[in-house]
């Protein structure tokens, strides 16, 4: 067991052996100097609040990266100066990383020192399929946190909103000027979302409104009752005859009712255009007009329409258009 004393000195319990304070220096020092040497240092320099990785980063960390195509050369900008040290803005940088096994996206984020709305900005516009990633998928690693945003000529009220000067915007963005009409997507380091709108980028607005298994996904599939191939708006959650229905998210009901298809259904209205479908229920507990919280119940799930066995049909609906209820909600 070794311990120090007060004299500087290292000893053993013992106090057999005896190591100078001086020799202790020594050791220190040859011991920076082989980290020096070696490159056994982590390549990541933190300033200004963003986070900056060289070019030799892929190497150190052993993680693939895949070369990056000519619009990711188009907004790359050079390597950190001599020294690490950052004089100027540094010009935004995206690499690419190859998806293996066992990853997801907020696990990738966390490993790069990134956050989840950073990387779900430029990999899931929208907050869609933020919980599904593929095995062998090209994910963009930037170089710095931070979010995507239209500018739709509104640059200059961007950057004031967001506490940062045109300069910076466009230094970071490899652009020398923008028009003021232009409708260009630029990325702003160190923003990130907040309120609802990162809810959603990160996959965390909605919960699943019912438990019980997914017997069926979005996509293409084989119809049940005539073995055409056709496309499901929804997922088909499985579960006994007259479990609750919660509200998924904050919203308010604007249609309740019944269909030939759905059966009894209920359609609510939520924040950012988005709207959700609830089929097949055997009950509805909620009314039209009605203000609903996230998880408030509203119905039990049945067979009412053309259904197969007890199920909840569940669709998640932006400004019309359905998209994949298991990339937005988390563990379904």
């Amino acid at each position: 067991m070794i311990r120090i004393n007060l004299k500087g000195m290292i000893t053993e319990k013992s106090g057999k052996n005896k190591i100078s304070g001086n020799h202790l220096y020594i050791l220190l020092l040859l011991g920076i100097v082989v980290v020096f040497f070696t490159g056994a240092v982590l390549p990541l320099r933190i300033t200004g609040g963003y986070i900056f990785y060289p070019k030799h980063w892929k190497n150190t960390l052993a993680y693939t990266f895949e070369k990056p195509d000519k619009m990711d050369k188009k907004s790359a900008g050079t390597s950190l100066p001599a020294g690490g040290r950052l004089e100027k803005t540094m010009p935004l940088e995206i690499y690419h990383y190859r998806a293996k096994p066992g990853d997801t996206l907020s696990g990738i984020s966390e490993r790069f020192s990134l956050t989840l709305d950073t990387i779900a900005s430029l990999n899931r516009r929208g907050g869609k399929g933020v919980h599904i990633l593929s095995v062998g998928e090209i994910v963009k690693i930037p170089s710095m946190n931070g979010i995507y945003l239209n500018v739709n000529g509104n640059l200059d009220a961007l950057c004031k909103s967001n506490d940062l000067s045109r300069e910076v915007v466009l230094k970071v963005n490899g652009l020398k000027e923008i028009k003021s009409s232009g409708n260009a997507r630029l990325f702003f380091p160190g923003v990130q979302h907040t309120g609802i709108d990162r809810s959603i980028a990160i996959g965390v607005a909605f919960l699943k409104p019912v438990r019980g298994v997914v017997s069926s996904g979005y996509g293409f599939r084989k119809d049940p009752f005539n073995g055409k191939i056709r496309f499901h708006r929804g997922i088909d959650i499985a579960a006994p005859i007259g479990t609750y229905v919660h509200a998924a998210m904050d919203g308010r009901i604007i249609a309740v009712g019944h269909d030939s298809i759905l059966g009894n259904y209920i359609l609510i209205k939520h924040p950012a255009g988005f709207s959700t479908l609830y089929g097949h229920l055997s009950r509805i507990l909620a009314v039209r007009g009605k203000t609903v919280r996230k998880g408030e119940i509203i119905g039990r799930v049945g067979q009412t329409g053309r259904a197969t066995g007890p199920h909840l049909h569940f669709e998640i609906r932006r400004l019309g258009r359905t998209t994949n209820p298991e990339g937005m909600i988390p563990k379904i």
